[in-house]
């Protein structure tokens, strides 16, 4: 019998799947080291982008809070113009109240009837003056108290003769203060209106 001996082919077997296993490892290694190197390049790319698109985000966050700030501060301004505004049209519609009210005395004073003085708080008159007699000054109370007219509560508050200003002829003059209340224009206008309808 012939004795064969297998060995060196089970070696040169063995040596031969060793090397496929180093070489398989040694492609396994490279394509994971590749596909890692892959890995990281894309990942440290999609971490650039976040850092730039935040880095946008921020400066428009940045720009859009300037842009509100300078909302508000104009929303102030607007505010304080309106508010100026009312004012300066209160001052304006003050005045031609009081253009108004002097016209509305004009028209109303009697003959002979004199204002040596108007004073104004709110709606509240103070008229001081004179009058050659008594008769004059109750002509005026009455026409103060027209209901058509601008003027409520009209009242006499003093009433007194006084010496008169020039002897030579002796007059006599009789001195007074009437207190009365009026409306505003637009409440003028309109009571006017419907008394001369």
């Amino acid at each position: 019998m012939i004795g064969i001996n297998f060995l060196p082919y089970r070696a040169h077997g063995q040596v031969r799947l060793e090397q496929r296993f180093y070489l398989l490892l040694a492609a396994t290694s490279t394509a994971s080291l590749a596909l890692l190197l892959a890995l990281g390049a894309t990942l440290n790319e999609q971490t650039m982008l976040q850092r730039q698109l935040t880095q946008v985000l921020q400066t428009e966050h940045a720009r859009l809070d300037q842009h509100i700030r300078q909302g508000k501060e104009l929303r102030e301004k607007i505010a304080a113009l309106r508010e100026q505004n009312r004012r300066l049209q209160a001052l304006q519609q003050q005045r031609n109240d009081a253009v108004r009210l002097l016209a509305e005395l004009a028209r109303q004073m009697p003959r002979h009837v004199y204002l040596g003085a108007m004073t104004q708080e709110g709606k509240q008159l103070t008229l001081n003056g004179h009058a050659p007699s008594h008769r004059h000054i109750m002509q005026l109370l009455d026409t103060l108290r027209d209901p058509a007219g601008p003027f409520r509560h009209a009242e006499l508050r003093e009433a007194r003769a006084a010496a008169p200003v020039n002897p030579i002829p002796a007059k006599q003059r009789h001195d007074f203060v009437i207190t009365a209340s009026h409306f505003p224009a637009t409440h003028d206008a309109a009571n006017m209106d419907q008394a001369r309808q």
